[in-house]
């Protein structure tokens, strides 16, 4: 029986699952570090879904540890959804090189429209709001984004 395509969420769903197991093993090893591991692990997500974050939590809370050996390490997997989620809560920022701002979003425009968006600004001046992370990277190099945990550079 052919399988079916996966859908938008769930394609994304599966995309963070992974790559949070990547990031944790990176973590462990040293290779990388916290906020620049946040800040690619957000760019996996539609802006504001904090959804399928949950539903990555909840898929995580049915592993089976006696199985995984404790790899990639737990406390690393947990602290990095925590922090992706944060982001994606609106509580932490995104920032880059050159003053550059990057807040994730969600409101309800004029036309009663639910927006979720990437909201970009640069030295407090507002540059744009991009809805995927692709739009998002034609105006800032998303290698270079980190998270912003209230360190001033």
């Amino acid at each position: 029986m052919p399988s079916r395509p996966l859908n938008a969420n769930r394609s994304a769903v599966v995309k963070l699952q992974t790559a949070l197991d990547v990031e944790a093993i990176a973590l462990a090893r040293g290779e990388t570090d916290m906020p620049a591991s946040v800040a690619r692990l957000v760019q996996l997500v539609p802006p504001a879904r904090v959804d399928l974050i949950d539903e990555v939590l909840f898929r995580v809370g049915r592993r089976d540890l006696g199985r995984t050996l404790g790899w990639p390490p737990p406390h690393l997997f947990h602290q990095l959804v925590h922090e992706t989620k944060r982001v994606h809560l609106g509580e932490v920022p995104m920032r880059g090189p050159n003053g550059i701002k990057v807040d994730v979003i969600r409101y309800t425009d004029k036309m009663d429209n639910d927006r979720r968006v990437y909201r970009v600004t640069q030295h407090a001046v507002f540059i744009g709001e991009f809805k995927t992370p692709a739009e998002l990277a034609k105006v800032v190099d998303l290698a270079e984004l980190v998270e912003d945990n209230g360190s001033s550079e």
